[in-house]
């Protein structure tokens, strides 16, 4: 850095720059008379500034963290933190199933009429998006010494109308709510094999991961596709009451 008097030098200095005929802004100031210009200063990087003055650069201050007192004009940053706490994963099933028929000679596929067992609600309140599936497992239908054949008597789907449809029941918000609506892979009819003890569970409804947060309402008597119960009974079936044990589960996962 070069250090200059004008009151000393700015003639020479003028003289100088005037036998070139061209001259820089710099150059143009150092031509002023002394009065016009800081007697003392230094010449840094082709800029004028006051010799012993503070020379100012671009760029800010570090932030500084609010939590203690910050002086007008300047700033300071903190943190926003929300923390959610997970619920539960929860099923309303039906109480009871209930079919009802009358012998008649044929074999008869008959559904669970009562519009009340035709849905179930699914309620995924964890907040993790990891999916989950509704089993089911059933015992042998019993009537005294009586029973239904262990395979190919008990069934679901998404149809009243027919044991066989390969749809799946409809899936919707539970009313007044918002959920994400389930992505099912399962392949109806689903068919239940009942046991006398520790029936093997099946599964009825999943959802992949991602979906099915929030309430969500399978079948239902008002829905396009309402859960079918169906129970196939041989014509020469035994008349009385046959009654099983119905376990229904929602577990996590796909």
């Amino acid at each position: 850095m070069g250090l200059f008097n004008f009151h000393g030098v700015v003639r020479d200095r003028r003289q100088a720059l005037t036998s070139r005929g061209n001259f820089t802004a710099v150059q143009k100031l150092a031509l002023r008379k002394p009065r016009h210009v800081i007697a003392v200063g230094a010449l840094l990087a082709g800029v004028l500034v006051p010799l012993g003055g503070i020379v100012a650069t671009s760029g800010q201050a570090g932030a500084t963290s609010c939590g203690s007192p910050v002086n007008a004009g300047l700033s300071c940053t903190s943190t926003g933190t929300l923390n959610l706490t997970g619920g539960s994963l929860s099923l309303t099933s039906p109480s009871s199933l209930t079919w009802g028929g009358t012998i008649s000679g044929l074999n008869l596929s008959l559904y669970d009429s009562v519009a009340g067992d035709e849905g179930y609600v699914v309620s995924d309140d964890t907040g993790t998006g990891a999916g989950w599936h509704v089993t089911l497992s059933a015992t042998t239908f019993t009537n005294g010494s009586h029973t239904l054949a262990n395979a190919g008597t008990f069934s679901t789907n998404g149809s009243i109308t027919s044991a066989t449809a390969n749809t799946a029941p409809t899936a919707a918000c539970v009313a007044s709510s918002i959920c994400s609506v389930p992505t099912n892979s399962t392949t109806y009819p689903v068919a239940v094999t009942t046991a006398t003890s520790s029936p093997t569970p099946v599964t009825v409804y999943d959802t992949a991961a991602a979906t099915g947060m929030g309430a969500v309402q399978i079948g239902g008597s008002s829905a396009a596709n309402p859960v079918g119960w169906w129970l196939n009974v041989p014509a020469l079936a035994y008349a009385g009451s046959y009654t099983s044990t119905l376990t229904f589960s929602v577990i996590s996962a796909p």
